[in-house]
């Protein structure tokens, strides 16, 4: 009951109406099946002993309504009439089973959609708590198995469970002492059979699970860094870490498949012996053959409805066990988030632009989450418009985190971010545009040149003009122009046809597109060689005056390019002024990362 109340919660106010309508046309259903067994007893009555139905008040009626010459006429029609029944019934049913599936297809394409906006929109620092890999997974399996794999299956017991119901409803009026003692030996049996199973589906449950998530890191950590893994041949390490989790969720798997087959094989089994059970009873109590013949085609034909309705009624609820753990990890993730995260659109670009005159911290403090110390300790800076800032520091004294709280990705804890003097809450919402970033492992679409540039825009939103002005900037316009299809050029997976200097270049026009008033690059050179980090430097220095750049480094020639360094150690700000009155040494200190890296770089 938690997972059909989480199931519940998983849909939309539209989708729960749906659903209700759904249910109103499986009880007409379930009748129509009902309808189209009973309607095969008085027919197969009057062709084997016409007498009692001939004689039949109701009979005379319907009789004299038909305009039958004769009882082999109104036999025929009847006939006729019967076959047009099954034909609207099976029509009807075929439309309820399409939206059925149309039902859950739709919710499971909108989770899916739901959680991808809820991930990208959550905030930045809910990134760092969640693997993107697991993320991922919830999206492309999960919510397929919490749709197909349960809440379609809830669907099937609740269809096939109303059919079973309105047929044993029609069988216990024509013969109630056997048809109780039917479903008492039917329901004893399923229940034999779910509690016999509970155990190992819920075992086999937790193996598919742990083994999906280790499939998925396996196989995203060996795609993700194929270039190292080939250099230093450990194919093999990521190949048989998948193959070991892949035998486990194949495993899991087969045993479920095994044994959601063998309720049909049992359902049949006790179906004959209920049928061959109810001739022997007629036999024993020395009932006529010619009256027997109705009753075993009706239950005949009952049995061979509600056997594959009860093999799908105990394979459902055992489908239904073994996923009920993906339903509870979708609604996990969809309920810790805000709500209106999944279905609001970001605010990104849809206010005006103001002038940026100076951003301000002051006396930030951050702290990420798990962590024992404060990532930014009283942080407090100003940075002008057209501004050119080197931010350098060591490892983990702070700078990166710096910079993501100048973008807005981070919140300070304690203090305040400022622009033009006025304190702001949400850098994206009250300042849509105004930062870029340049990142050290920027991420190239495996697209043409124009959707690079304008990452993230829709086609026909898309400003050529925009791009090639970017790529101007950025000086790598005459590349493109160069390029067979200019525009429309593929860079490749991860920019693949480009050189290291001009994926860099095109990253950078990307930032630029949206012609932001701060770029901020962390760490953007420091894959460079020094002729190509020489010319980016070149042309970042070019775009200072009109754009403020703060550039996070640790390399000492693209710092020293900078009109201002400042100098980061343990979170705090150590030193804050012009570079031209910098005591190098102690910055060169900072920009290495080892004792022997800096006497290296000394000498």
């Amino acid at each position: 009951m938690k997972h059909l109340v989480d199931a519940w919660a998983l849909l939309t106010r539209s989708e729960r109406w749906r659903a209700f309508a759904v249910m109103v046309l499986t009880l007409f259903g379930a009748a129509a099946e009902a309808l189209g067994i009973g309607l095969v007893f008085p027919f197969i009555s009057l062709l084997g002993d016409p007498g009692p139905i001939v004689a039949n008040p109701l009979f005379q009626t319907v009789y004299a309504a038909s305009g039958a010459p004769s009882l082999e006429k109104f036999v025929l029609i009847g006939a006729v009439a019967l076959i047009g029944v099954y034909v609207a019934k099976n029509l009807f049913l075929g439309f309820l089973y399409f939206m059925q599936a149309r039902f859950v297809c739709g919710v499971e394409a909108r989770l899916g959609t739901d959680l991808l906006a809820m991930y990208l929109r959550s905030p930045y620092v809910a990134r760092l708590q969640r693997n993107s890999t697991e993320q991922l997974r919830m999206i492309t399996a999960e919510v397929g198995r919490a749709t197909a794999g349960f809440i379609l299956p809830v669907v099937a017991l609740l269809t096939e469970g109303l059919v079973v119901l309105a047929i044993a409803i029609l069988l216990f009026a024509v013969q109630p002492k056997v048809t109780l003692a039917a479903l008492c030996f039917v329901g004893v049996t399923g229940w034999v059979l779910q509690r016999g199973f509970k155990r190992k589906l819920g075992e086999e449950r937790e193996a598919r699970s742990r083994s999906n998530i280790d499939m998925f890191k396996w196989a995203g950590q060996g795609m993700g860094a194929l270039k190292e893994m080939k250099v230093l041949g450990r194919e093999d390490h990521f190949v048989s870490g998948f193959a070991r989790s892949s035998a486990i969720y194949a495993r899991a798997t087969g045993i479920f498949n095994a044994i959601s087959l063998l309720p049909r094989l049992v359902v049949e089994t006790l179906a004959i012996t209920v049928l061959l059970s109810l001739v022997a009873l007629a036999l024993a109590t020395e009932q006529r053959m010619d009256q027997l013949l109705p009753m075993l085609t009706l239950f005949g034909l009952a049995a061979a409805r509600i056997m594959p309705s009860t093999a799908r009624i105990v394979g459902a609820t055992s489908t239904i066990r073994y996923y009920a753990s993906s339903v509870a990890a979708v609604a996990a993730d969809l309920t810790q988030a805000d709500p209106q995260a999944a279905r609001t659109p970001g605010a990104h670009g849809t206010r005006p632009r103001r002038a940026f005159e100076r951003l301000e911290l002051a006396n930030v403090f951050f702290r990420y989450p798990g962590a024992a110390d404060d990532g930014l300790k009283g942080v407090t800076l100003a940075i002008r418009r057209g501004e050119m800032v080197a931010v350098v520091g060591r490892s983990g004294s702070g700078k990166t985190t710096l910079g993501d709280t100048i973008l807005g990705l981070l919140a300070p804890q304690r203090g305040s971010v400022r622009i033009n003097g006025a304190e702001v809450a949400s850098l994206h919402d009250e300042w849509p545009g105004l930062c870029a970033l340049v990142p050290q492992d920027f991420f190239l679409l495996d697209d043409t040149v124009r959707r690079n540039v304008a990452f993230g825009i829709p086609d026909e939103a898309i400003d050529d003009a925009r791009v090639w002005q970017a790529l101007r900037a950025a000086r790598v316009e005459a590349r493109v122009q160069r390029l067979p299809e200019g525009l429309d050029s593929l860079v490749g997976e991860r920019g693949a046809m480009l050189s290291g200097g001009e994926r860099q270049r095109l990253s950078i026009a990307r930032a630029l597109y949206d012609a932001p008033d701060i770029l901020v690059l962390d760490e953007a050179t420091s894959a460079l060689d020094p002729s190509t980090e020489s010319e980016i430097l070149d042309t970042l220095e070019s775009l200072a005056g009109s754009t403020t750049v703060v550039l996070i480094t640790h390399r000492l020639a693209a710092a020293q390019k900078c009109g201002r360094i400042i100098l980061m150690q343990a979170g705090a700000v150590v030193r804050d002024g012009p570079t031209a009155g910098a005591d190098m040494g102690q910055v060169l200190d900072a920009l290495v990362e080892t004792d022997s890296a800096s006497r290296a770089t000394r000498a």
